[in-house]
């Protein structure tokens, strides 16, 4: 009894968390002020309505922490049908996770709490926590990773036909999209990845959540598809 108690839990949280994560990220691309393709431009932005700002970072931070059980949700989804996939798409979007939480605190928190100082110095610094291979590897660049988990996740749910090809392409294309947005300081392109991301995690989401604990344990091939030959 216990067991199938925690088996439903586990259910439910990845189900929630699958509609959830990419709403809060969607609402704080709203409440965004905006990208800026230049440091001392971001701080300009940031110091017209620091309070936008933050709520914009506090919401993105929220998704981005409902985002570690979607990838753990999606890795146990694959973890009888194609379990190796499951293993390497897991560990980039953890991995990726945790790089980008780092991101939203430079990002977001730091800049901030940098453009309320204001000043020459402060943009230089700014400018140096960007150029610095200390920060670029680590953070920026490993943030990357949740991208690529998305990616090798859907296509391993996919070849498995575990979910429907549009809600695969959803959950690969979304995280993509946001990827490009974010280097190339285009606000619009984000929203529209995280919507699209909405699209395909969050009907995976629902999925989760209407079947079985029974199916969850061993996913079932989507339903959508016929039977192949020789099973049931």
């Amino acid at each position: 009894m216990g067991t199938t108690k925690a088996h439903h839990f586990r259910k439910l949280v990845a189900g929630v968390c699958m509609v959830v994560a990419p709403v809060l990220v969607i609402v704080g691309m709203i409440v965004h002020p905006g990208l800026e393709d230049t440091v001392r431009g971001q701080l300009a932005t940031i110091a017209a309505d620091r309070d936008r700002w933050l709520v914009a970072y506090l919401l993105i931070g929220a998704g981005l922490v409902f985002t570690v059980p979607v990838v753990l949700g999606l890795m146990h989804m694959l973890r009888e049908r194609d379990p190796s996939v499951g293993h390497l798409g897991g560990a980039l979007g953890l991995v990726g996770a945790m790089a980008a939480a780092g991101y939203l605190a430079i990002e977001g928190f730091g800049g901030w709490a940098a453009a309320g100082v204001g000043g020459g110095g402060t943009v230089a610094l700014f400018e140096r926590m960007h150029d610095s291979a200390a920060t670029f590897i680590p953070i920026y660049l490993l943030s990357y990773g949740l991208v690529a988990g998305m990616i090798v996740l859907a296509f391993g749910l996919a070849r498995r036909r575990l979910v429907a090809p549009w809600m695969a392409a959803c959950a690969a294309i979304g995280p993509l999209l946001v990827g490009i947005g974010v280097p190339a300081a285009s606000g619009a392109l984000c929203l529209i990845g995280a919507a699209v991301t909405l699209i395909g995690v969050g009907a995976i989401g629902q999925l989760v959540l209407a079947e079985s604990d029974e199916e969850w344990e061993h996913t079932p091939e989507y339903r959508g598809f016929r039977p192949r030959l020789g099973t049931r």
